[in-house]
């Protein structure tokens, strides 16, 4: 089936605890432009959220109705599309680096999708991303790597500049929602979280 497709293997280093070395200092726009190049040099780069359907669906089947679906940094995923059809929903794309998906298009939504994302968010960012998500809905899956990217951005840094621990990671989403549970990911190098 589509979803078992086999994953490509990436550098597996060791999670860092909650006093990792801090990221290199990043403005938001010098980022989004360093994904903006990365995109439009690997045309397949924004997809592994695609290996996650599987997972994401037994999750949300627990959810209940759902009418919005927004793939919150979506890349150049498909996964909306699917998630929407599976639920008889409608699917929305929001990603800073992608020109065509860079206005966020809906305010609120029934469930907000967030795969291999919040790593490569700054620490010092990451509460601007979580309470704009958490201000869109209640109910989000957030898929998050726990080790460092094989990507490296055009300027040579690491892809993910915010590598933690599921903890670090479950106890700063406890912060912006009431509901975090942990759920089965999709490999040993991510955890996977829903608020609901």
């Amino acid at each position: 089936m589509w979803f078992k497709k086999k994953v490509p293997q990436e550098e597996q280093k060791p999670a860092q605890t909650a006093t990792a070395q801090p990221a290199p200092d990043r403005s938001r726009d010098e980022l989004i432009e360093q994904y903006r190049k990365l995109h439009t040099e690997k045309a397949d780069y924004g997809r592994t959220s695609e290996y996650q359907l599987g997972y994401i669906q037994q999750s949300v089947m627990w959810l209940g109705p759902i009418k919005t679906v927004l793939d919150y940094g979506c890349g150049r995923s498909l996964v909306v599309d699917w998630v929407a059809k599976l639920n008889d929903a409608t699917a929305y794309r929001y990603d800073p680096a992608i020109p065509e998906y860079s206005n966020l298009p809906i305010e609120k939504a029934d469930l907000v999708l967030n795969t291999d994302v919040l790593e490569h968010i700054p620490e010092d960012q990451l509460p601007e991303i979580l309470g704009a998500i958490s201000r869109i809905s209640p109910h989000a899956f957030f898929n998050i790597s726990i080790v460092q990217a094989v990507t490296h951005l055009p300027n040579g840094d690491n892809a993910h500049c915010t590598v933690r621990n599921g903890e670090w990671w479950k106890d700063k989403l406890a912060e912006y929602f009431a509901v975090v549970r942990e759920v089965r990911s999709y490999r040993p190098t991510t955890v996977s979280f829903i608020t609901w």
